[in-house]
């Protein structure tokens, strides 16, 4: 007796395992072989099919970057085109429910885990498979010098990669940018390098540059690291055989608040040169001059803590921000800066050329402003800083930035419109446009994040 179709019992084959197909389907090099994969059964064809679209996709866009969005879900995550100005919700990741601290070479940076001085770091490539992740050892910090219950989405302002861990298992170096603290981890070694400390200072972008290794703060202080082996010998201790010594390569320290900016990056163009670029928000001055008043608190009473007189003053920066000496005027500057309801916060962006020059004691640098960007288009963020071609992009806008909200005070500051402080400026025309507008629902999750399919 024939049966019919609603008789049939399920194919065997559908029993297999999501992860076990996914493997299958990266190992497919042709279309056809996609086709033949789905004739199997009902939820290969599905499967099948979702996979090369996906293959497909990130094929397309392996040299533009997608935007990281926030989904309702905190578990997933969606990609945004920004040429095409869609979500692509087949293309949904599972990933941390908290910040991406760095995006580079299709990898992204995840605090892990924060204990009481040590915080851990984790690779994770969701285009490669679920399962690609590499856990780099401890970094230690001072918890007396950070606040603790902030490093999980915090510690880390950004973190980059020298080479893609996939391509070099064996040669690529990781730097993290942690308030006034630089790490450095070699693949292969079991313990990040430390540089110095450097007091009242904020490092906002870090980049391998030729082969250099450079750090910048708000004030565009670029500082040279160099890896230096450790003189003294090492026995049994927790430590690298490494150690990063820096140079500044400008004579003096700007001092004033006018020198400041909200935010600041390093870019290479496609010409090798090194780009720097200012971000300003509204109300940076106010929030300036509160870190500035944090800071001084709290050498003020670690001096104190350790041993200094009640009355000691202590080495503080507050005279660097002489204008905001009156509480009146400070306090009226802040009470503007509360009113404040655009959710976007950046009002402008300055960029610089930088060209070096070395001297017999160290090298030195010189930075000129420029309005253009040689038809090129910039990607900034938490992600390591990217220039693409505009004419080989012509839906985007060329000589202009494209960036997402990333300086993590304001963010915070700004959580009840969610993290909007997204768009794209014209450095040539000094105006403001959109692309990725977030959905309300999502305020107060991850913020978005650039990343480049490898």
């Amino acid at each position: 007796m024939a049966s019919t179709i609603g008789d049939r019992k399920p194919s065997k084959w559908a029993l297999i395992p999501d992860d076990l197909l996914q493997e299958i389907t990266h190992r497919l090099p042709k279309p056809s072989d996609y086709v033949r994969l789905g004739a199997v059964c009902k939820g290969w064809h599905s499967f099948a099919r979702n996979s090369y679209n996906q293959k497909h996709l990130l094929h397309l866009y392996q040299n533009i970057p997608l935007l990281l969005i926030p989904t309702q879900n905190h578990e997933w995550r969606s990609l945004y085109s920004v040429t095409e100005g869609t979500v692509y919700d087949q293309l949904q990741l599972h990933l941390p429910s908290k910040r991406c601290c760095g995006s580079s070479y299709g990898w992204l940076f995840f605090v892990d885990k924060v204990k009481k001085s040590t915080l851990e770091l984790i690779l994770l490539n969701p285009f490669l498979g679920d399962n690609v992740t590499i856990r780099l050892p401890p970094i230690k910090f001072r918890s007396e010098d950070e606040i603790v219950g902030m490093m999980d989405d915090c510690g880390i302002q950004k973190a980059i990669l020298s080479k893609d861990p996939s391509e070099y298992p064996h040669d690529y170096e990781v730097l993290c940018g942690m308030f006034a603290k630089l790490a450095h981890y070699k693949s292969g070694d079991k313990y990040w390098s430390y540089a110095r400390k450097v007091k009242r200072v904020v490092l906002a972008d870090v980049i391998f540059y030729k082969d250099l290794i450079l750090a910048l703060d708000r004030f565009d202080w670029i500082r040279n690291f160099t890896l230096e082996r450790v003189k003294r010998r090492i026995h049994s201790t927790n430590c690298s055989p490494w150690c990063l010594k820096w140079n500044t390569m400008k004579k003096r320290h700007p001092k004033r608040a006018r020198n400041y900016a909200g935010n600041a990056y390093l870019v290479k163009n496609l010409n090798g040169d090194l780009l720097l670029v200012r971000r300003h928000y509204w109300g940076e001055d106010v929030i300036q001059a509160q870190e500035a008043a944090k800071r001084w608190v709290a050498e003020r009473e670690r001096e104190i803590a350790e041993g200094g007189g009640a009355y000691q003053e202590a080495a503080a920066p507050i005279d660097d921000y002489d204008e905001f000496d009156k509480p009146s005027e400070c306090e009226e500057k802040e009470s503007e800066y509360e009113e404040l309801t655009k959710p976007n916060l950046t009002h402008n962006f300055e960029v610089y050329r930088l060209f070096f020059m070395s001297t017999s004691t160290r090298m030195r640098m010189k930075k000129v402003i420029t309005k253009t960007l040689d038809e090129e288009i910039l990607f900034l963020g938490d992600n390591n800083s990217i220039s693409v071609s505009a004419s080989k992009y012509p839906e985007l806008h060329p000589n202009s930035i494209y960036y997402t909200d990333d300086y993590s005070g304001l963010y915070e500051q700004n959580l009840q419109f969610g993290s909007c402080d997204t768009g794209i400026f014209n450095i040539e025309m000094e105006k403001f446009d959109k692309h990725y507008v977030p959905c309300f629902s999502t305020k107060g999750m991850s913020p978005p994040i650039f990343v480049l399919p490898q």
